[in-house]
């Protein structure tokens, strides 16, 4: 069995984090959270815990890492390349409202 190569955290995921280097025209072993792999063929080079494209991704789509919306995708995101920054765009999200503590129900 291949080494994987980057970790897909949650089943939605469309990204998944790379666990090494990565040049344009590796084959990457992707593993799931279940186990089970998958393959990207990487169209850029992403380096150490960045993240890999897993699907095209439109510009205005939601990016998903951990089963949770990180951000939207700033511009065309091809399966294969680098998802960062320069790519998404952030989120502003109300994470007080998600708790539970101090909450009554």
């Amino acid at each position: 069995m291949p080494q994987a190569r980057a970790l897909r955290l949650h089943p939605s995921d469309n990204v998944a984090v790379c666990t090494t280097a990565v040049h344009a025209g590796d084959t990457v072993d992707v593993m799931a959270a279940d186990g089970g792999h998958t393959t990207a063929a990487a169209v850029s080079d992403i380096t150490f815990c960045n993240k890999i494209a897993l699907t095209d991704i439109p510009k205005g789509a939601d990016v998903i890492k951990y089963g949770e919306v990180i951000g939207t995708a700033s511009e065309d995101i091809a399966r294969g390349s680098l998802a960062n920054d320069r790519n998404i765009a952030s989120r502003p999200r109300a994470y007080a409202d998600e708790y539970l503590l101090g909450k009554k129900e």
